[in-house]
């Protein structure tokens, strides 16, 4: 595709250069709905100034229609709701170090899916690209739009949304207002804001956050890159917070657990990964975060080291160090109950 062919909209900034908002910690995290005003925030590239009146989502490619979306044309499209998880896979420059950037929301919009399958893909299809209307440079490489690419197979899942609503309200223009897509499961780099253009095709992006950044080596083959896309098993202890102090008695340690393919278990170390006991893990609900609770009774008073480590239906585990899921450790002291 040629950029001369409409593919890139011309557009206007309000903001330039990156935008990083973290206004929550692990131990925030109590709500299973995460309120709007605590979501993270993070724009490689910008927030544009959208014209709605003159917005449109182009979807073309290898289909047998073209097809062209006012915001008006999406509001009377079959809506639905899900809601999941949603996290940061981290710093594309330092892809081992955890963030835990990690909110739980609820999405609101029209199923991509259903869309695309009306629309008759082509038997050469096996991508689809998602074109943002933000550009500009990231960590000194100059881009046209942010621009990234799921699996077709993907694409057609009828839970991968084109979202226009966010918990219930319309999307502000930092959450991707007047679009953004959703895939579930996937890291938030795959859930592109500000959609301008949907492109059905044979192969990957060339663009730089799908060539450049937002991929991982596989073992200790570093010329195989794998795409950021499928979120590993990952779980936080949120209660008790780090560098808590307790009273030498019976504790409930709670925390949240989530994965792309769902959680099955969550194990718990009270000291430093030595032994592991099983907590009580809640079922999914659509693709949200699952709760799991452990009943703990410390055995003297002293300092502790407290470790989740979570397990995906497909038999993944959290692993200890050196990964972006590693294992979260919180240290509290533990004091009888008649000290000061």
């Amino acid at each position: 595709m040629n950029e001369s062919d409409d593919f890139f909209q011309k557009k206007s900034m309000s903001h330039v250069g990156m935008i990083a908002k973290f206004p929550l910690c692990v131990h925030d995290l109590e709500s299973f709905i995460t309120p709007e005003n605590h979501l993270f925030v993070l724009s490689h590239l910008g927030i544009p100034n959208i014209d709605i009146a003159q917005w449109r989502l182009k979807i073309s490619g290898l289909i047998e229609q073209n097809i062209e979306f006012s915001y008006e044309n999406l509001l009377n499209l079959e809506y639905r709701e899900l809601t999941v998880f949603h996290q940061c896979s981290g710093n594309p420059l330092q892809p081992k170090i955890p963030t835990r950037l990690i909110t739980n929301v609820t999405w609101g919009g029209v199923s991509l899916g259903k869309i695309i399958h009306r629309l008759q893909v082509k038997h050469q299809a096996h991508y689809v690209w998602f074109v943002g209307l933000d550009h500009g440079v990231y960590e000194g490489v100059a881009s046209d739009a942010y621009i990234k690419d799921i699996p077709i197979e993907k694409a057609l899942d009828n839970d991968v949304l084109l979202a226009y609503k966010l918990n219930g309200k319309p999307l502000s223009a930092e959450r991707g207002f007047p679009l953004r897509l959703v895939v579930p499961g996937y890291y938030g780099t795959n859930s592109v804001k500000w959609l301008s253009h949907i492109y059905v095709t044979d192969r990957r992006s060339p663009g730089i956050f799908t060539t450049t950044f937002y991929n991982d080596r596989v073992g200790e083959d570093t010329a195989t890159l794998k795409p950021v896309w499928e979120v590993a098993p990952e779980s936080v202890i949120v209660y008790p917070h780090q560098n808590e102090v307790l009273n030498l008695q019976p504790q409930t340690l709670w925390g949240w657990a989530w994965a792309f393919n769902g959680i099955q278990s969550v194990d718990i170390s009270t000291d430093d990964g030595i032994t592991w006991q099983a907590a009580e893990v809640e079922a999914r609900l659509q693709y949200a975060w699952q709760r799991f609770t452990f009943q703990w009774t410390p055995s003297t008073p002293g300092q502790y080291k407290l470790m989740s480590r979570a397990t995906d239906c497909n038999g993944a585990i959290q692993p200890i160090q050196e990964e972006r899921n590693a294992v979260y450790a919180v240290v509290i002291t533990v004091k009888s109950v008649n000290s000061k």
